[in-house]
């Protein structure tokens, strides 16, 4: 795989393209831009005829080991890798040990081993092991195998293993890829660790170019461990990770960026050289059961907010489209009601019209992303989205501060109401003693 730049922004972000991959030289993949989350080798809620229907052109997937690792023996007797095996050998795979947006238990963590989580329990898993399902999987991008599971703010000790253990996993991975053709058929990419901690950070950097002339790239774990939410961790601090670490890094390597990111998230990252995401985002509005509906034109006013609800009972009348003018098949045949209605009843059907919606309208966030960096307009570009989804924020603050008022006045009232009962049955029971009754 070749990364390229075409063209560099006013600042650190920049449009390029993934090509040279071995088995499909004619592809070329467009970055910046988000991987698409696979769950057993397939795209979470898309089968692969809905998948052709929404994208015509090879996408990238993303595919976690802890959900295809229970493959490995039809993958193994096919003999043709897990992209052909899930019948989707026309886009291009990018592996990795584990979805970080899943959650897991901590620990369980032995020296050069990491814990594999998947629907069958827990497997510790060495880089050797790790470099015997790459072989077996014929994956276009490799991930080496890291200790990735940490918050921005973990403690010193928890940081110092987990750097010195994915330096001697990342080792392994390096020996085997440069030992293996049929391995070197893809790319190995370096995972840097312990991003909250600058000073074990640059050395995790530091590590992985050593192995710069064996890696085409990086990719960017350490912020969250997976039991968190993405919006505890301060905005200053992302930010100021995402620039150390960028700077630290050769421009010509391709820069991957791991975790569930909101759209304001991405664009910082994006304004600071990250080129490919985990597209697990989208996946989990889907999930949730709400709509993205961001507004990419920046003079264009957008009063709804950028992300729908649609498991809100207001949406039951609605018979308009999840976002007017999107040109996604969901958009285009049916309406908020009906997703409504669809959720209500728990049909499958409503995740299918979510994801499909929610899969389109993030991939043109990444198409105007990399249209305005070409224009020397990103800035303006990266305000516009930044500021609707701080306008969806608050709007979700004020609805818990209301949601807060009313149950303390609930509350109140039935304190209310129970005093006034014991009243009246203080009341009675005098009457009754009076012989009034």
């Amino acid at each position: 795989m070749r990364f390229t730049i075409k063209q560099a922004g006013c600042g650190a972000e920049r449009v390029g393209t993934l090509t040279g991959f071995t088995k499909s030289p004619s592809t070329m993949i467009e970055t910046p831009t988000a991987a698409l989350l696979t769950q057993g080798g397939n795209v979470v809620h898309l089968t692969a005829d809905v998948l052709a229907r929404v994208f015509t052109n090879p996408q990238l997937l993303w595919v976690p080991l802890t959900s295809t690792s229970h493959l490995e023996a039809g993958v193994k007797a096919q003999g043709e890798g897990i992209a052909k095996f899930a019948g989707v050998a026309d886009h291009i795979t990018c592996t990795t040990l584990h979805n970080l947006n899943d959650a897991a238990p901590l620990g369980h963590l032995e020296l050069d081993k990491v814990p594999l989580w998947t629907k069958r329990g827990k497997k510790m898993i060495c880089a050797d092991r790790y470099m015997d399902f790459m072989e077996l999987f014929k994956p276009d991008i490799i991930l080496a195998v890291a200790d990735g599971r940490t918050s921005h703010c973990e403690g010193f000790k928890r940081v110092l293993k987990a750097v010195n253990r994915s330096n001697n996993m990342l080792d392994v991975c390096v020996k085997r890829y440069n030992s293996s053709k049929q391995l070197q058929r893809g790319s190995l990419i370096g995972v840097i660790v312990g991003a909250g901690h600058q000073k074990k950070c640059i050395e995790s950097i530091q590590h992985i170019l050593e192995h710069k002339n064996s890696l085409s790239g990086v990719a960017l774990q350490g912020i969250l461990d997976g039991t968190e939410d993405y919006t505890q961790v301060p905005d200053d601090i992302v930010i100021s990770i995402f620039k150390r670490v960028n700077e630290a890094l050769p421009n010509e390597m391709v820069r991957v960026l791991e975790g569930f990111w909101n759209p304001a998230a991405i664009m910082a990252a994006i304004g600071n050289g990250y080129d490919v995401f985990d597209g697990s985002y989208p996946v989990k509005l889907t999930n949730e059961g709400f709509a993205l509906t961001l507004n990419f034109n920046v003079d264009q006013r957008h009063d709804e907010l950028c992300i729908l609800d649609l498991n809100d009972s207001k949406y039951k009348e609605d018979f308009s489209p999840l976002l007017k003018g999107c040109e996604c098949l969901a958009c285009k045949k049916y309406t908020r009601a009906y997703i409504q209605h669809l959720r209500n009843t728990r049909e499958m059907l409503a995740s299918v019209l979510l994801s499909i919606h929610n899969l389109h309208h993030f991939d043109q966030m990444f198409h105007h992303a990399r249209r305005h960096i070409a224009a020397s307009t990103f800035d303006t570009f990266r305000h516009h989205i930044t500021k609707q989804y701080e306008l969806y924020k608050e709007s979700q603050v004020h609805e818990t501060d209301d949601m807060t008022v009313t149950s303390e006045t609930d509350s109140t009232e039935m304190k209310a109401a129970a005093v006034k009962k014991i009243r009246v049955t203080d009341e009675v029971s005098i009457s009754v003693a009076n012989g009034n009754a």
